[in-house]
C-alpha cells in the first residue's frame, strides 16, 4: 500500500445567536439556506423528507478554485449536531455545526462550525497549503451577519449587502 502526505487544515468559528438550537438547526440544510443565504446555490440530488436527513446529498459549485463539490449528511442530530462530508477532485472536508443552547435557558445558541479539509492530489495540496484562515473567518463573519439578520427578521439580506459585507469582511 502506498501511503501518500496529502496536506491537511482545520478551521473553526465560532458564534453566538438569540434564538433557541430548535430554530436554528432547521436553517443549517441545503434547501433551507435559500431563504437566508443571498447567494447559495445548490442541486438537490437525494433527500427522502425533502429537506436535511441523514444520507441527504447535494451538490455545489461556486465557481471558485474548489470545482464542483459533493456533500453527504453524515451525521443529523436535530437541533445539537450536523455534519457533512463533501468530496470534489481536489479536497475532501469533513464538515459540521454544533449548536448549544445557552445553560442559564436563555435564548441563546452557541454555534461551532468546524471543517477539516484534505487535500487528494498535488494541487489540491497546494490549495490547502495556501493561506486561508482570512477568508475562512471573512466568509464565516458574513455568514455570521445573514443568520443574525434572518432570525432577527425573517427576511435574507440584500444581495448587494451581503456581497458588501463578503467584500469589507476579507478587506480586514
Amino acid at each position: 500500500m502506498k501511503k501518500t502526505d496529502s496536506k491537511r487544515v482545520v478551521r473553526e468559528y465560532r458564534m453566538v445567536h438569540k434564538a433557541r438550537p430548535e430554530r436554528i438547526f432547521p436553517l443549517l440544510c441545503p434547501v433551507r439556506e435559500y431563504d437566508w443565504i443571498p447567494l447559495w446555490r445548490c442541486e438537490l440530488l437525494y433527500t427522502q423528507s425533502g429537506v436535511a436527513e441523514l444520507g441527504c446529498v447535494f451538490r455545489t459549485d461556486f465557481g471558485d478554485q474548489w470545482g464542483p463539490e459533493t456533500w453527504v449528511v453524515s451525521h443529523y442530530r436535530p437541533g445539537e449536531k450536523i455534519a457533512f462530508v463533501r468530496t470534489g477532485a481536489l479536497r475532501t472536508t469533513r464538515y459540521e455545526v454544533i449548536l448549544e443552547g445557552d445553560r442559564d435557558d436563555t435564548a441563546l445558541t452557541h454555534l461551532t462550525w468546524r471543517q477539516e479539509i484534505t487535500g487528494l492530489n498535488p494541487e489540491g495540496d497546494k490549495l490547502v497549503a495556501a493561506p486561508g484562515d482570512e477568508e475562512f473567518q471573512a466568509m464565516m463573519a458574513a455568514l455570521n451577519e445573514m443568520l443574525a439578520y434572518y432570525l432577527a427578521t425573517g427576511k435574507s439580506l440584500s444581495l448587494a449587502h451581503a456581497a458588501d459585507k463578503l467584500r469589507e469582511e476579507s478587506a480586514g
